[in-house]
């Protein structure tokens, strides 16, 4: 019982914050992502999602070394940082390597890659915290229809399967001694045939399953549904409100005071 209730909490959110205050805390963020024009205001955020993701209680080594995981989401900004830098010729001129660097291209890619990073890893938090099942009941509460809210949440719960039916696949890969690479226009074809067709069948097999689960039990049938309890609003919900007014004062200084 105790483990049950301690894996309940992690789902509910950071520290007991609910559905609602999860969704405002990851609106906050994504207003300082892409409304901002401080990157000092979004490198400070990013630090503190960061932080945040780190103590979710979420499986941290599979989140950096995943499939898509956030090793591979630092190395694409870092591209994203390189490619502004070199293309964007703004500014007063810093040094050459080839190309001019200048002061407006450094800024650029920074911006560029500070809100790539904010809008991946707050997506990314919010999956990790929020529990599919309370935020189907949310979407329903709020007068989205049920079938639309189900249709969300079986989204996401696919995310984990495919990945780890990935890491399945490719534990088997392994053992039988197949290595797959994506380097020529071959290799490709060969990743498709021995990790992507196994994934996908794999995939389709759970969907059939969960069809015929629903259709049995005669889902969509009514127009609508029951739905849980309301869980009244705490403490953590009111401070994930007080937060997300703090973000949204701070873009709004951060334009009007042309912060750095």
């Amino acid at each position: 019982m105790k483990a049950l209730s301690e894996r309940r909490g992690k789902l509910t959110g950071l520290r007991g914050i609910g559905v609602e205050g999860n969704l405002l805390l990851l609106a906050g963020f994504l207003a300082v992502g892409l409304v901002s024009p401080s990157l000092w205001l979004k490198g400070a955020v990013l630090c503190i999602v960061l932080l945040l993701l780190s103590r979710s209680g979420g499986p941290k080594q599979q989140a950096v070394q995943g499939p898509i995981g956030l090793k591979f989401v630092f190395v694409f900004a870092f591209i994203l940082f390189i490619a502004q830098a070199l293309s964007v010729r703004e500014g007063s001129l810093l040094f050459h390597v080839g190309v001019p660097i200048t002061s407006g291209g450094l800024r650029a890619g920074g911006a560029m890659a500070l809100r790539f990073l904010l809008i991946l890893t707050s997506s990314f938090l919010f999956v990790t915290v929020t529990d599919p099942d309370r935020l189907a009941h949310s979407l329903i509460r709020w007068g989205i229809p049920y079938r639309f809210g189900y249709a969300f949440v079986l989204s996401l719960r696919f995310v984990p399967f495919f990945r780890n039916e990935l890491r399945i696949v490719r534990e088997a890969q392994q053992i039988r001694g197949i290595r797959t690479s994506v380097r020529s226009l071959s290799r490709i074809r060969r990743a498709v045939r021995f990790t992507f067709i196994p994934v996908l069948v794999s995939g389709l097999m759970r969907v059939d399953s969960i069809a015929m689960s629903m259709k049995g039990r005669a889902f969509g049938l009514h127009r609508t549904r029951t739905s849980p309890r309301f869980v009244k609003l705490g403490a953590a919900d009111l401070l994930a409100a007080v937060s997300f007014g703090v973000l949204v004062a701070l873009v709004a200084l951060s334009r009007k005071g042309s912060w750095p």
